[in-house]
């Protein structure tokens, strides 16, 4: 009887106006302008969150897992949890949550969701996004995803909930690095992308060498010093080599300044490296040297 009531409500061709998923940073679902209650279970929120990313339906059994730790009626409550789903997507003229008999899934036809929209980006590749879109893009990432949504004893949906957040956060990183990378180097803008990005990715090398490039470029000399010391005690802590970043620094006061440094007696030689080079071709440049 379940399956036969859930999958005749067909939904009629009108469609509802304005659905849009925030599923980056706190979740919040609006319609139009009109910000939505959000129901107050976690499990209802993140079965939301879960069939919005969903590629294709679910079934209920691998639902049930997923956020249940074999509660006495696991189907009962994903009926529960359906339920509250339906009063919350679900429009006159449109019906959102569709179940066929074992699987569930979300209709988004007409949604906006920034997960998926950030998905989409990065699937078609950043390097084809204009500088415009790639600003648009970045506004959408306001917080890690679902922040604070996280459900106990439910370690099915934390597996999912951390490796989300790991792919969501690498491609925000590479939205600002396009975003650099389109940008003069030492402008405001750029520099501010670099920060948040090694907000993101703190033991990524090639931001902390544009950053300090971009600090040499505007003369920001001690800012870039203490930059350095601190990316040091960082990556010493976490037992990483930096070396490769002080190397670098090095060579962009030297590029920047157009005067060379004085040397210290147990330092290398550097030549001259474009910032634009990845890390390894710095560490080509001090094995050259050595």
């Amino acid at each position: 009887m379940e399956s036969r009531v859930e999958s005749d409500r067909e939904p009629p061709s009108a469609a509802a106006a304005g659905l849009r998923l925030q599923l980056l940073g706190p979740m919040a679902i609006h319609r139009g302008t009109q910000a939505l209650a959000l129901p107050p279970s976690r499990k209802v929120r993140g079965l939301v969150a879960y069939l919005a990313l969903a590629p294709h339906a679910v079934s209920r059994s691998h639902l049930c897992e997923l956020l249940w730790d074999v509660p006495n009626d696991p189907r009962g409550e994903l009926r529960w949890c359906l339920s509250k789903a339906r009063g919350l997507l679900d429009a006159p003229g449109r019906v959102r949550v569709l179940t066929d008999g074992e699987s569930v899934r979300l209709d988004l036809e007409g949604c906006a969701v920034d997960a998926l929209e950030l998905r989409r980006a990065t699937q078609d590749g950043l390097a084809e996004q204009p500088l415009p879109r790639l600003r648009a893009l970045s506004t959408l990432c306001a917080g890690d995803f679902l922040h604070g949504l996280e459900i106990e004893r439910s370690a099915p949906f934390s597996a999912w909930l951390i490796g989300q957040r790991r792919h969501l956060r690498a491609a925000h990183a590479a939205i600002l690095e396009h975003r650099v990378r389109a940008l003069a180097a030492a402008c405001d803008e750029a520099v501010t992308c670099l920060e948040q990005w090694l907000q993101l990715a703190p033991f990524d090398r090639r931001a902390h060498e544009l950053l300090l490039d971009a600090l040499a470029r505007r003369g920001r000399i001690r800012e870039g010093d203490e930059h350095l010391a601190a990316t040091a005690r960082a990556f010493e802590a976490e037992l990483q080599d930096w070396a490769p970043i002080g190397l670098a620094w090095r060579a962009a006061k030297e590029r920047h300044a157009g005067v060379p440094l004085p040397l210290r007696a147990d330092e290398p030689v550097i030549e001259s490296v474009p910032v634009a080079e990845p890390v390894a071709d710095a560490a080509r440049v001090h094995h050259r040297a050595s």
